[in-house]
């Protein structure tokens, strides 16, 4: 049986459930603190008018699978606008069937029509299919430590 296409598309205020759902899975499926009030501001940043983010949406049959939030930021290390990837995450059930690719596909594609210069994001090195995923799409290691304050 084949896998039935991928959609990509941006997300609209309609997707905020689906999107909640998708984000508060992947910050548990993480060890992270998945705090409902903290996500829910977190999407209305991405989808205000005048947002630097990038939240996408990747659905099958009609329903979502997979999400994307990055935030275009200006790089003078690459001389331009760089998207930096927050999110990405592809429900259990549905990994290894190429929506991760599609994702970011689509998101290249888009990035590289608005003139942006490079996506940049963080993997654990545990997540070993991620890991090759993102080498086989052309992204090389960057050696550096990543440093929070919490404010």
């Amino acid at each position: 049986m084949s896998t039935p296409p991928c959609i990509v598309r941006e997300a609209a205020a309609a997707d905020r459930d689906s999107a909640h759902s998708l984000l508060t899975a992947q910050l548990i499926d993480h060890c992270l603190p998945a705090d409902p009030d903290g996500i829910d501001r977190g999407i209305d940043l991405a989808l205000a008018a005048d947002s630097p983010a990038w939240l996408w949406l990747a659905e099958r049959d009609a329903g979502p699978v997979g999400i994307f939030l990055a935030n275009e930021i200006v790089s003078v290390e690459r001389g331009g606008l760089v998207l930096w990837v927050e999110e990405l995450y592809v429900i259990p059930e549905a990994r290894r069937s190429g929506v991760a690719r599609a994702l970011l596909a689509h998101v290249c594609e888009h990035a590289r029509g608005r003139g942006i210069r490079a996506i940049e994001l963080e993997v654990v090195p545990t997540q070993a299919a991620a890991v090759a995923l993102y080498r086989a799409l052309g992204f090389a290691p960057v050696r550096r430590d990543r440093m929070s304050l919490s404010l």
